[in-house]
C-alpha cells in the first residue's frame, strides 16, 4: 500500500525542477553565547549575517528552566540572567538583539526526553500559549527568523520524531498556528534533517527522510547538518550511508521543490583547533570517545574537515545558500566534555587558531561572492 508521503513524492516529481539561487549567501555563528562572544570579539573572520540560538517550546513560560531560553519572561519582558543546559549560556532574545547582527537562526527543540507526551499536548493545543509567545522574540528581531522546528527530525537520539506521520502533523501545526497570529512576518520555516550516518547505525537501516516532509507549502528552506568528513567511513564494520549522500538526499528534495538549503549545524568533530589535535570521537565510529589522540598540523585540518565543506558548498552553490557554523569550546561543556557520554567534540573556536581563521575567512569571502 502506498503511503501518504509516496503520493506526495510522486506529484512533486512531476513538478518541474526549480533551483532557489538568486539570494544572498548568508553565514550564521553559534551556538552559545560565550561562543558567539568569543568570536565577535577577536575580529578574526568575517561579520556573520545572523546568530544561532536554541529553545525549548515546553519551557517558555517557565522560570525555572530559565524560560526556556527565550530571555523574556511569561509577560514577554526581557530577563538579564543567561540560561544553561550545560551548553553554553543562552538568552535568544540578548542573541538577537544586543550584537548587531540581522538574522536569528533557532532552532526549536521539540522532543520528548524530557517530556514525555509533550508532542501529542502540543497537537491537542496545550502549548498554544507557548507557540503564540515566540512572537515577542520574532518582533525583535530586525532581518528574518530562521526557525528550525523539530531540528534534526531523523536523528534517533530526539526522541519522539520517529512516528514520521505525527512530526508532520507537529510541524504543520507549529506553523499553522504563527502564521494565524500574525506572528511569522519575518519567520522562515526551517526543516532540518541530521543527515547523519551515525543515526543509520543506530537504526541498522536507512531511513527515507521524504517520510518527514510536511509540504512545500509548510517549508521555505530545507536543511541538514555537517558534522564529518563527507565521505568519512566508520572503522567500527559498519557500513552506513555517508554523510555526503544524507546531504545530498537533501539537496535533492530541495531541488525538486525550488527551496534554498542550510547547513543549519557545521563544526570539525573530533578536532581541537587550539592543542592541534584529532581524537575518536566514539565507540560507534571510531573507538573510544576522547581517546585515539593525533597531532596534526593546520594545513592537515583544513583538508580533513575544512576543505571538503567548502568544496560542496562550491558544488552546491546555487542551493546552499546559508550556512551556521558551530564556534564552540565544546570540550569545556558539561554536556558535551568528560566523560563523553555524549561522543567527543573538541574545539571549534576559529579565533583560538590564527591560520585556520584566515583560511576559513577567505573562504567565507570566496563563497559569499559565489565562486
Amino acid at each position: 500500500m502506498r503511503r501518504p508521503y509516496e503520493a506526495m513524492v510522486v506529484v512533486l516529481a512531476l513538478w518541474p525542477t526549480v533551483v532557489s539561487g538568486d539570494g544572498p549567501r548568508l553565514l550564521f555563528i553559534g551556538q552559545d553565547l560565550d561562543s558567539i562572544r568569543g568570536y565577535l570579539a577577536s575580529g578574526c573572520c568575517p561579520v556573520p549575517d545572523g546568530l544561532t540560538a536554541y529553545l525549548s517550546l515546553y519551557n517558555l513560560r517557565s522560570k525555572a528552566d530559565g524560560f526556556g531560553g527565550l530571555g523574556l519572561d511569561e509577560r514577554g519582558e526581557r530577563v538579564d540572567w543567561e540560561h544553561s543546559w550545560g551548553a553554553g549560556p543562552v538568552n535568544a532574545h540578548r542573541t538577537a538583539t544586543a550584537f548587531g547582527a540581522k538574522h536569528l537562526a533557532v532552532g526549536l527543540d521539540l522532543t520528548e526526553a524530557a517530556r514525555m507526551g509533550g508532542i501529542d499536548a502540543v497537537l491537542a493545543g496545550t502549548y498554544d500559549v507557548e507557540i503564540d509567545h515566540l512572537g515577542h522574540l520574532f518582533a525583535d528581531v530586525p532581518g528574518q527568523v530562521f526557525l528550525r522546528i523539530g531540528y534534526e527530525f531523523d536523528g534517533a537520539w530526539n526522541t519522539g520524531y520517529e512516528d514520521a506521520d505525527r512530526f508532520r502533523r507537529l510541524f504543520r501545526y507549529v506553523v499553522d498556528r504563527l502564521r494565524s497570529g500574525a506572528l511569522a512576518e519575518n519567520v522562515q520555516f526551517v526543516w532540518q534533517a541530521s543527515a547523519s550516518p551515525l543515526d543509520d547505525i543506530l537504526d541498522g537501516e536507512h531511513e527515507d527522510i521524504r517520510a518527514w516532509y510536511p509540504g512545500d507549502d509548510y517549508v521555505d528552506w530545507l536543511a541538514f547538518s555537517w558534522f564529518l568528513h563527507p565521505d568519512e567511513e566508520p572503522t567500527t564494520g559498519a557500513k552506513p550511508r555517508a554523510a555526503r549522500q544524507l546531504a545530498e538526499e537533501v539537496l535533492a528534495l530541495a531541488e525538486t521543490s525550488g527551496k534554498p538549503v542550510m547547513v543549519a549545524e557545521a563544526a570539525p568533530q573530533g578536532y581541537d583547533l587550539t592543542r592541534l589535535t584529532r581524537r575518536f570521537t566514539g565507540p560507534l565510529w571510531d573507538g573510544t570517545a576522547g581517546g585515539g589522540v593525533r597531532m596534526l598540523r593546520e594545513e592537515e585540518i583544513w583538508h580533513a574537515w575544512y576543505a571538503p565543506l567548502f568544496r560542496f558548498l562550491h558544488e552546491h552553490r546555487r542551493t546552499i545558500r546559508a550556512l551556521a557554523y558551530i564556534n564552540c569550546h565544546w570540550d569545556a561543556q558539561p554536556m558535551w566534555g568528560p566523560p563523553y557520554q555524549a561522543g567527543y567534540w573538541g574545539d571549534s573556536r576559529l579565533e583560538t587558531n590564527r591560520e585556520l581563521a584566515r583560511r576559513f575567512s577567505e573562504a567565507i569571502a570566496d563563497w559569499r561572492a559565489g565562486n
